[in-house]
């Protein structure tokens, strides 16, 4: 027996844990998807409360999905435990490029203009 599930299984679990939870959900009852998948212990508890609710569609969704997990919830392990996960490579460092040194701003010189008559009511932009 192989604990690695297929992307098929894994797919189907995904979406039949989905299912589940917006049917209990109108059914009255919250569940928690991420828990459901890290805790066997939680899945159980959520399957068998699944079991014994009234709304058949409920039941039906339950029992589909513990066809697909029995194996890892028996064993004690997590759903997310039967994932085949590749190995990661890991990030290239990225080093920030230094931050360039502000330049000094230019010193202005004025000029002697050719109308100084009209240099009065000019100013210089410093």
């Amino acid at each position: 027996m192989s604990l690695v599930m297929s992307p098929q299984q894994n797919s189907a679990s995904f979406a039949l844990q989905s299912r589940l939870f917006v049917s209990m959900k109108r059914a009255g009852r919250v569940i928690d998807l991420v828990w459901l998948q890290q805790s066997p212990e939680y899945a159980r508890a959520v399957l068998s409360a699944a079991d014994n609710m009234p709304d058949a569609e409920v039941r039906d969704i339950a029992a589909k999905l513990r066809d697909i997990l029995a194996d890892y919830i028996a064993q004690g392990l997590s759903p997310a435990s039967k994932v085949s996960v590749l190995p990661v490579p890991p990030r290239p460092v990225v080093v920030p490029a230094p931050i360039a040194a502000v330049a000094p701003e230019p010193v202005l010189t004025e000029e002697p203009s050719e109308h100084p008559e009209l240099d009065r009511h000019l100013t210089s932009l410093r």
